[in-house]
């Protein structure tokens, strides 16, 4: 028992005990929390580096993006535009016009019109009375002269007239002959009023002077009459056929006057725009140029068209024009103070659809502008939405557009 005891209370003893009742877990709890704690740390430090480095690259993402859309943004203004060498531009043969304003000049409206019948030089010859068609003497499209005959016809109330007529021309030459004095005043007025109302009532079933002349000399048949062109004209209509019966205000024909016609114009509605009597006027139609002047202008819309009529007066000499055909007409207008215009050649079409110059903004460099048309000065067009003294691209204007319309459009389509 000493032995024991005394074994156990030897430093070696001590250490031994020592070690076995210390839990062995303690010190791996211990390692465990400062190896976690040392793993937290590290954990933070890297989330702090790896948001660091994220937080850099977000910036550098950034400024990679700024300096793209930056540079998209330069490429697209570079693509609004047209670059070429000097050598380019000598093979192109490439041309630029300085605008410079208008001085008193004028303009040109084009507009579509028909040619139409002269109504102030048109006839139409009915029939004045109850007739029948005897023999026709005008074909549809002839040129009439005036007194040529257009048809023979037959009426009982001619036949009625014929004899009345010639009863009355009788009576007034004796009662004329033996003068008022002789015959009394009553007598005299009743004779000449018969006769004049008679002879009236003739011209009035549409005979001339030579076929009144006929039945006052009992020369002419009875019920039996021809009509007559009243005037030089085209047969235009004629609507009846030997034989017919013809009430009284059918038309038998219809004359035109060819040697002048109408031109009717259709004018689209413009705030201020009044085109004067007078004004100068060209029909065209194909190759064929006629000149003309406005006689009329409307001032009330067409319900339908919802334009103005224009109304020209044109020369027909050799009956190159005819009604029914249709026309441009140009109207020479006075053009708007200081106007600026271009040759045809200098306009093309941008990707919208809209009109465009280009402007030379220093040399070999050629921008797209938008303008707008606004009418014809000769054989100038003209324009507005530029400014004076602005320098445009006449001939080569289409090459640049068709530059402009490419993918990446450079001019070595680079």
């Amino acid at each position: 028992m000493k032995t024991q005891n005394k074994f156990m209370k030897t430093p070696l003893a001590i250490a031994l005990l020592a070690t076995l009742s210390f839990p062995a877990w303690a010190g791996d709890d211990h390692g465990h929390d400062h190896d976690t704690a040392q793993e937290k740390s590290e954990s933070h430090t890297g989330e702090s580096h790896d948001d660091h480095n994220a937080q850099d690259a977000h910036g550098d993402d950034n400024a990679s993006h700024d300096h793209q859309t930056e540079h998209g943004e330069q490429n697209e203004h570079e693509e609004t535009g047209v670059t070429l060498t000097s050598e380019q531009q000598a093979m192109l043969n490439l041309q630029i016009l300085t605008l410079q304003p208008q001085q008193n000049a004028t303009q040109t409206l084009t507009v579509p019109a028909e040619i139409t019948s002269n109504q102030y030089r048109t006839w139409v010859v009915p029939v004045r009375i109850d007739s029948q068609v005897q023999s026709r003497s005008a074909t549809l499209g002839q040129h009439m002269t005036q007194g040529e005959p257009i048809a023979t016809l037959f009426s009982p109330a001619m036949a009625e007239l014929q004899s009345d007529l010639q009863v009355a021309a009788d009576a007034w030459r004796r009662v004329n002959n033996l003068g008022r004095r002789t015959v009394g005043n009553q007598r005299y007025l009743d004779a000449q009023s018969q006769y004049q109302s008679l002879r009236a009532r003739a011209k009035g079933y549409g005979l001339d002077d030579t076929a009144i002349a006929a039945i006052e000399a009992g020369k002419s048949e009875k019920g039996v009459y021809t009509l007559t062109a009243p005037d030089d004209g085209l047969v235009l209509d004629d609507a009846f056929q030997q034989g017919q019966w013809l009430t009284a205000g059918s038309a038998l024909v219809t004359l035109v006057d060819e040697s002048e016609l109408w031109a009717e114009a259709a004018l689209p509605p413009s705030p201020g725009l009044h085109i004067a009597t007078g004004t100068p006027a060209k029909v065209i139609i194909g190759e064929t140029k006629v000149a003309g002047e406005v006689i009329q202008s409307g001032h009330r819309l067409n319900p339908i068209t919802r334009t103005l009529s224009v109304r020209v007066a044109v020369p027909n000499a050799g009956h190159l024009l005819h009604p029914g055909m249709f026309a441009d007409v140009a109207l020479l207008l006075a053009a708007p103070e200081n106007a600026l215009t271009v040759p045809e050649e200098a306009l093309t079409r941008g990707p919208d659809g809209d009109w465009q110059l280009f402007v030379e903004e220093e040399s070999g460099h050629y921008q797209p502008v938008e303008i707008e048309l606004t009418g014809q000065l000769g054989e100038q067009r003209i324009v507005t939405g530029i400014e004076p003294g602005t320098r445009v691209v006449t001939r080569g204007a289409f090459f640049l557009a068709s530059e402009m319309a490419k993918s990446g459009f450079d001019i070595h389509n680079h």
